[in-house]
């Protein structure tokens, strides 16, 4: 875990290689995932951009990483005065709030079918490495941890995970392989 929920922004982060997982809890006790980080992300920006100077989410590692820091004063020092890098910190939010409204399509998508295909349109999107007609994500991921993306049961999001295996969408096991023209074909007609 690199951060938890409340802490003190101290710092801000640049991911240079890996991938984090930024989760809440629910009021029921339920782990939820917001977004993935991968290399080139910067965080926690929320807390430091409110002004609140708490982390709202837990930022917890998903692979092994390599992160660069800079102290939070420091971050705003940078940033002062230079609109350069103001231009940049806009595109990037811009980019992540974008990602944002992907995760809340997938949550709030008709079907749990639906949820599973918009859930893995966004991992290939965010941690996918193409491979000629497949897909490999770069995260380990379990079909319990799918289904939390999700917002379903394990047993749901684990059938539906065994359908589209049988279509020839998924293979391997811990690091998924997608078809991208079947999951492309899929996306369109949910």
């Amino acid at each position: 875990m690199l951060i938890y929920e409340g802490d003190t922004i101290e710092s801000i982060y640049y991911l240079v290689s890996g991938y984090v997982k930024v989760s809440n809890i629910s009021d029921s006790g339920v782990q939820q995932t917001i977004i993935i980080y991968k290399a080139g992300d910067t965080f926690p920006l929320v807390g430091f951009l409110s002004g609140g100077g708490v982390a709202r989410y837990f930022y917890e590692c998903l692979t092994v990483i390599e992160i660069k820091s800079r102290p939070q004063a420091e971050f705003q020092k940078l940033i002062k005065g230079n609109l350069e890098l103001g231009e940049e910190l806009i595109a990037y939010t811009y980019n992540t709030s974008l990602q944002f409204m992907e995760r809340i399509e997938t949550l709030s998508a008709s079907s749990a079918r639906a949820k599973v295909i918009s859930l893995l349109r966004y991992l290939s999107n965010k941690t996918g490495d193409e491979q000629g007609n497949k897909i490999v994500l770069g995260v380990p991921l379990t079909s319990r941890e799918i289904a939390e993306m999700c917002g379903l049961t394990r047993e749901t999001a684990s059938l539906h995970l065994v359908k589209l295996r049988s279509e020839g969408v998924l293979s391997g096991r811990r690091y998924l392989s997608i078809d991208k023209q079947k999951l492309s074909q899929l996306s369109r007609s949910h």
